[in-house]
């Protein structure tokens, strides 16, 4: 009798051993369990005050969890069922139990989303392009820019040309004012590493003076190798006292009534910016200037050039520069024919075009 209950007891053990060890191994295969198998990822929004329950079971329902009271059991043994942090996230091929949970519960491996600041736009411009992507939260959207740049910690400075042009990532949701902050703080160190190793006797007095000029430059070539010939012509009429005559200052006192035509008007206007009018640099830049017209700025091409304009060729692209208002002259009058060249090609091109046209049908 006392035989048979030990050998009861044994089986039981036995019993009871294979059983932990089936849960045990139940238990490793799934922490260490792939959730995803998509290369590309799952993206996965975990809301403002969700549960942990409440996302077990989504995620469940989703069937991205396979057994949502292992998960939950997961939770309880780790003892972070209510730090989860609100954000989308991206849970990447290979997701395990445990790395998805230390992701909502850390905020780590959010997907971010991209927003590219490009260099020729114009503060307002910035603005608009901010309050029109769906994925920022739009906190400057009521803001002046004077409120804005009080944010930034510089309430005395004028936001135009001060935000760097690059591409900034960001998780949904953020605030525009962080994006904005970073750009800031990226243009300030940016500018300051390039300020040190300016070249020796420029005419600046302070960096704000470095982005304006950028910021002429960034508007009157797209052309690399030009940048540098056209910042040595502002430096050398700015020495001699000379009326800088950009027209991109024109266009920008301007603003929304620039049609693309500069009248009379414009250039007789006595705003600060009309530099057909007044000496100097305007009082702030035009522009965010990108990081070749920072450099240009900062080391301009020594030459005896003060005059030029656009070649307006088909052939051709980029600036005829002169050093006397005589060759200059004699410049724009074959920009001109040029440009007249360019547009009876164009419109002889289009002829042919529509008489091809008529003739096939």
């Amino acid at each position: 009798m006392v035989l048979n209950k030990r050998r009861l007891l044994m089986i039981g053990a036995g019993i009871l051993l294979s059983i932990c060890l089936l849960l045990l191994i139940v238990w490793i295969s799934f922490l260490r369990s792939s959730m995803v198998s998509d290369s590309q990822g799952i993206k996965y929004t975990v809301h403002q005050g969700a549960s942990i329950k409440s996302v077990s079971y989504n995620l469940y329902s989703l069937n991205i969890i396979k057994y949502p009271f292992l998960f939950n059991l997961l939770v309880y043994l780790k003892g972070n069922k209510h730090e989860l942090k609100a954000g989308e996230y991206l849970f990447p091929k290979g997701t395990t139990p445990v790395s998805l949970l230390n992701q909502i519960t850390a905020g780590t491996g959010m997907f971010h989303y991209t927003f590219t600041i490009i260099a020729g736009w114009n503060f307002k411009h910035l603005r608009e392009v901010l309050e029109n992507e769906p994925n920022l939260q739009h906190v400057s959207a009521s803001m002046s820019d004077a409120a804005i740049m009080a944010y930034l910690g510089q309430p005395a400075l004028n936001p135009e040309g001060r935000f760097y042009p690059d591409t900034y990532y960001f998780s949904k949701g953020s605030s525009d004012l962080l994006l904005l902050r970073r750009a800031f703080q990226k243009m300030q160190n940016k500018l300051n590493d390039a300020w040190k190793k300016r070249d020796p006797q420029l005419p600046y007095q302070t960096q704000n003076e470095v982005l304006t000029v950028a910021s002429l430059v960034e508007k009157e070539t797209a052309l690399d190798k030009e940048r540098p010939v056209i910042a040595g012509v502002i430096i050398n009429r700015l020495r001699k006292n000379m009326l800088l005559q950009i027209d991109p200052t024109v266009i920008y006192a301007a603003g929304a009534h620039y049609d693309g035509t500069i009248y009379k008007a414009d250039l007789l206007s006595n705003n600060p910016y009309n530099t057909y009018k007044h000496k100097g640099l305007p009082p702030t830049p035009i522009a965010i200037p990108g990081m070749e017209s920072i450099q240009a700025a900062l080391h301009p091409q020594h030459h005896d050039y003060y005059y030029f304009v656009a070649k307006s060729s088909v052939a051709d692209e980029g600036h005829q520069f002169s050093t006397t208002l005589i060759e200059h002259n004699a410049a724009v009058v074959n920009a001109r024919q040029n440009q007249r060249k360019s547009e009876y090609f164009n419109d002889q091109l289009i002829r042919s075009y529509f008489l091809k046209r008529i003739l096939s049908d």
